[in-house]
């Protein structure tokens, strides 16, 4: 198994090499997939590591208990753990999505506050929230199972999201572009937005002020605007943060799995 995953890393490294190649020849970006690729290829390697896994479930089990979040993290016995198996506390109740539709709603604000408090306060983030490693317990607690893969965000990344989301929220874009791009990442720190503002405004205008509150509606927009954001993204310095590659695959899987519960709610 450790040597075809490797094989698979391998490979999908190489690719990353050729499309970091074909921007430079082809587009204003700045080469991000081999660092985008091999973050991504670290937290799937470590999959492979029970120990590790066992690490990162007693970690995030005490950092949660710290904070008084309302989430059960299974016990880790070491004592019959090791590299190549990992024993825990056995859960009784179901998979949150199976659960009734009434208690996956009430769960729902629960899992965002768990999540941002991941993202931007823990500086670790659980980035396989698919639907086996959510579970209702049976007092109705949400459960979080799976410590395998995970993505670390340094203290300066989640300064950067915080401020990010605030301006966001406040429809504060001219921050949001001349500073907090630059601060996470996308955008170079000598970079003159003055020319990108007003196209990135409209951008982000259009498909999350103009889009109205149903999701299925914004999707929609989204779709609209996504040839200008491709057009954007080729022609001015644009980059990947690495730990992206782990946050917003979590990220979607929570939507995928939550999609028909989330009455308007993006996540």
């Amino acid at each position: 198994m450790q040597r075809k995953v490797s094989l698979d890393l391998f490979l999908l490294n190489k690719y990353g090499e050729l499309m970091d190649s074909l921007c430079n020849i082809f587009t204003e970006q700045i080469p991000y997939h081999v660092n985008f690729i091999d973050c991504f290829s670290r937290g799937s390697y470590s999959e492979l590591d029970y120990e590790k896994e066992a690490l990162n479930q007693k970690q995030f089990k005490k950092e949660f208990q710290k904070r008084k979040c309302k989430v059960h993290v299974p016990n880790v016995f070491d004592r019959f753990s090791a590299r190549r198996v990992i024993t825990t506390e056995w859960v009784d109740g179901v998979k949150l999505a199976d659960a009734p539709v009434g208690q996956i709603r009430s769960l729902i604000p629960v899992g965002v506050e768990l999540f941002l408090t991941q993202l931007l306060d823990m500086g670790k983030f659980h980035a396989d929230p698919h639907p086996g490693n959510l579970y209702v317990t049976r007092d109705g607690m949400l459960c979080l199972l799976d410590f395998g893969l995970c993505a670390e965000v340094d203290e300066r990344s989640r300064h950067a999201m915080t401020t990010a989301i605030v301006h966001l929220l406040q429809g504060d874009f001219d921050t949001l572009i001349a500073k907090d791009a630059k601060k996470l990442g996308f955008l170079p720190e000598h970079l003159d937005t003055t020319e990108i503002k007003p196209v990135l405004t409209k951008i982000l205008t259009q498909g999350l002020l103009e889009s109205g509150s149903s999701m299925q509606s914004r999707k929609r927009k989204l779709m609209e605007i996504s040839s200008e954001l491709n057009e954007v993204f080729f022609k001015y310095p644009f980059s990947v943060p690495p730990f992206f590659a782990l946050v917003t695959r979590g990220l979607g899987l929570l939507e995928g799995m939550l999609f028909p519960f989330l009455n308007g709610l993006i996540l």
